[in-house]
């Protein structure tokens, strides 16, 4: 009679499971679901998706796109500001700068997400609409309220198009 094989980690684990790569015995604890069967622990080392992975180069450009759509949507905003007084049509306007500030930061670093990202995102919001949201601070009135409404919303656009 064949003796049972013990997990290759707990020794006083008896298993009929083998990791499908290695061939090494695991327990319940130490299995790990793969696509393409069990792994141990070892075989199984959760590597981060390639559309979360960080990397000098990508934070550079996020960086870059973020200043220059944050600059660029502050100029836009300006004009708009100057054709159109204010009211639902402009609440509008500041989603759709937010929506552009986030597919713009999406296209720059290759489509990857994350927090980072996001943040970058978050960061050209706040820079395009800075002539809203900080008088509104200031002022406190009606009107400072719906500014500031409108950069959250746009804040909010921005960092969903970049969620993980």
């Amino acid at each position: 009679m064949a003796s049972a094989a013990t997990c290759h980690w707990h020794a006083d684990r008896e298993t009929g499971l083998r990791c499908g790569n290695c061939g090494k015995p695991v327990c319940f604890e130490c299995v790990r679901q793969h696509p393409v069967g069990i792994r141990c622990k070892e075989c199984a080392r959760e590597r981060r998706l390639p559309t979360y992975r960080l990397s000098q180069s990508d934070i550079a450009r996020g960086i870059a796109a973020a200043v220059g759509l944050g600059l660029a949507g502050a100029v836009v905003l300006f004009v708009l500001v100057r054709l159109v007084f204010g009211g639902f049509f402009f609440f509008i306007i500041l989603i759709g700068v937010g929506y552009a500030i986030g597919e713009g930061v999406s296209r720059a670093v290759n489509r990857r997400r994350g927090r980072a990202y996001q943040y970058m995102a978050l960061g050209a919001v706040l820079v395009a609409t800075t002539a809203f949201w900080l008088p509104a601070l200031l002022t406190f009135s009606v009107g400072s309220g719906f500014a500031l409404v409108g950069v959250a919303a746009a804040g909010l656009v921005a960092w969903s198009r970049l969620a993980p």
